[in-house]
């Protein structure tokens, strides 16, 4: 699923992707890199601020630069 979205990103010229994670190690096989919450879009967050989490998010940002 992650190589077809990836594909499919690519063909759209979309230039990163991301993914909010509890399983990090796995798209870490898929090329993504752990990074700081903070360089994602802040359009992200509007899905956030209504989890009973946030901000204390446990999840593991990941990018993969195309």
């Amino acid at each position: 699923m992650v190589a077809r979205l990836t594909q499919e990103a690519e063909e759209l010229g979309v230039k990163t992707l991301f993914a909010l994670t509890y399983q990090p190690e796995f798209f870490a096989k898929q090329g993504f890199t752990e990074a700081n919450k903070d360089k994602l879009p802040h359009k992200v967050w509007k899905e956030c601020i209504n989890c009973p989490k946030f901000p204390n998010c446990d999840e593991v940002a990941m990018i993969k630069e195309l």
